[in-house]
C-alpha cells in the first residue's frame, strides 16, 4: 500500500530527531495542556491523510516512518472522530468517520471477519478481536449516518464471531491471536451487545454473555485475570487489562448485570492501590500477585485505565474512581508530544520511556485515540 507524504513520510536519523524536538516524547513530565483533545484529533486526522484517506495509519515510528493503514484500530477511531464532531459541530470529522467505515467494508474478508495486521496487499487471516473493533465503528456510524451496506457488513462480522466461538464462550484457535483465548475480548462482547441492539438479533447478545461469563471465571479473588496476556508466557500489560475492564464495564451498563460491574471494581481497586503506592506511576505489566514486572509504563494502558475509572465514577458516583481516573488521565496527557514536527505533534508514544517494550520508539494511533477518549471523559465529568 502506498503511504502518502504527510509532512514526514520518511524516518529521520536519530541524532536529527533529538535536534528537532523528539526529546518532547521522552523528556520530563509536564502539566497537560487544555488543547490536548484538539491536538490529538489533529494527529489522528493526519494518520488518515498519510494513507490517502484509505484507513488510519497504524502510527509513526521514529525508525521507519509512517506505517500502512490498520483495519483494527481504524474501526474504533471512528467513534472518537464522531465524538469530536458532536463536540465541535465540525462535520469534517463525521465525513472522515464515514470514509473510514466505508473503507472497512471494502477490506472486510470474504468470511465476514477483519484481517490481522496491516493492509500491505498480501491477504491475511481474519481475527476475532479485530473484527469486534470494526463492528464498533460500523455501529457508531448508524445513528449519524445510517447505511444498509455498513450494517450488513457488521452482521457478516457478527456471524463470523458466532461461528468461531466455543461452547464455554471463549474464542480460540485459528481466528484468535496466537491461537489462545483472551479476556480482553470482553471488548468484542461489548461490540456484539451493541450489534444486538442495532439489529434486534438476540443471538449476538447471548454470545456476548457466554464470553463475559468465561471472563469472570478467569478472574482471581485479588482481581487479576488469567488469559489476559497478548502472547503465551507473557505477563498481562495495562493495555490488555484495560481492554478487559472496559468491555466488562460497558457490557454491565448495557445489560444491567451487576457481576460484571463487581469484577471491574475488584480489579480497579487493586490497580488504584498500585497507583497510590507508587506515586501515580503504574508499571506496564504485573504478575498474578499484582507485583510489577517491568520498569517502564505503557502509556496506552494508563490512558485507558483513566477512562475506565472515570466511567466507573459515572456509573457508581464514587469519588474514589473519579480521583483515580483524573490522576491517570493527567499522567498520560502529560506525555502527549508538543512539537514543531507534524509527524509527532499531538501524539502519544506507546511507552514511557519511549524505548519501553510496548511499541518501542513508536506513536501508535490507538494510544492517541484512547488519550483523546479519556480527555473527553475528563471534560464531561468535570464540567
Amino acid at each position: 500500500m502506498r503511504v502518502e507524504n504527510g509532512g514526514d513520510s520518511k524516518p529521520r536519523r536519530f541524532a536529527e530527531l533529538v535536534a528537532i524536538g523528539a526529546r518532547d516524547a521522552v523528556g520530563r513530565s509536564r502539566e497537560p495542556r487544555d488543547d490536548g483533545i484538539d491536538a490529538g484529533i489533529r494527529w489522528l486526522c493526519l494518520t488518515h491523510d498519510v494513507t490517502g484517506r484509505r484507513g488510519s495509519s497504524k502510527g509513526y515510528s521514529l525508525l521507519r516512518g509512517w506505517f500502512p493503514a490498520f483495519p483494527e484500530t481504524t474501526g474504533y477511531i471512528i467513534g472518537t472522530l464522531l465524538a469530536q464532531a458532536r463536540r465541535t459541530g465540525d462535520n469534517s470529522y463525521r465525513q472522515r468517520a464515514i470514509e473510514m467505515g466505508d473503507w472497512e467494508v471494502e477490506v472486510q474478508g470474504t468470511d465476514g471477519g477483519v484481517m490481522e495486521g496491516l493492509l500491505t496487499g498480501a491477504p491475511k487471516p481474519s481475527t476475532v478481536f479485530n473484527t469486534g473493533m470494526v463492528i464498533h465503528g460500523w455501529v457508531d456510524l448508524q445513528e449519524p449516518a445510517p447505511s444498509e451496506e455498513r450494517l450488513a457488513a457488521a452482521v457478516r462480522a457478527g456471524e463470523f464471531l458466532l461461528k468461531h466461538q466455543q461452547e464455554d464462550g471463549a474464542w480460540r484457535g485459528a481466528a484468535e491471536y496466537f491461537g489462545i483465548p483472551h479476556t480482553y475480548c470482553a471488548r468484542v462482547s461489548w461490540a456484539l451487545i451493541r450489534l444486538a441492539g442495532a439489529t434486534g438479533q438476540d443471538s449476538y447478545r447471548e454470545a456476548a454473555r457466554r464470553q463475559l461469563d468465561w471472563v469472570l471465571g478467569m478472574q482471581q479473588a485479588n482481581g487479576w485475570f488469567a488469559s489476559c496476556n497478548f502472547k503465551p508466557g507473557r505477563d498481562p500489560n495495562t493495555h490488555g487489562i484495560a481492554y478487559t475492564l472496559r468491555g466488562l464495564l460497558e457490557s454491565a451498563a448495557l445489560l444491567e448485570h451487576e457481576p460484571y460491574l463487581a469484577a471491574v471494581r475488584r480489579t480497579s481497586e487493586a490497580l488504584i492501590g498500585r497507583l497510590e503506592k507508587f506515586g501515580g506511576r503504574v508499571s506496564a505489566t504485573f504478575d498474578s500477585t499484582w507485583t510489577p514486572t517491568s520498569r517502564y509504563e505503557c502509556l496506552t494502558g494508563i490512558a485507558q485505565l483513566g477512562g475506565v475509572w472515570l466511567r466507573l465514577f459515572e456509573l457508581t458516583g464514587e469519588p474514589r474512581f473519579r480521583d483515580a481516573g483524573l490522576r491517570a488521565v493527567e499522567r498520560a496527557a502529560s506525555r502527549q508530544v508538543r512539537s514543531s514536527w507534524p509527524a509527532i505533534d499531538g501524539a502519544l508514544a506507546g511507552s514511557y520511556p519511549i524505548y519501553g517494550r510496548y511499541a518501542p520508539l513508536q506513536f501508535p494511533n490507538w494510544a492517541t485515540k484512547f488519550l483523546v477518549d479519556s480527555l473527553l471523559l475528563r471534560e464531561r465529568v468535570t464540567s
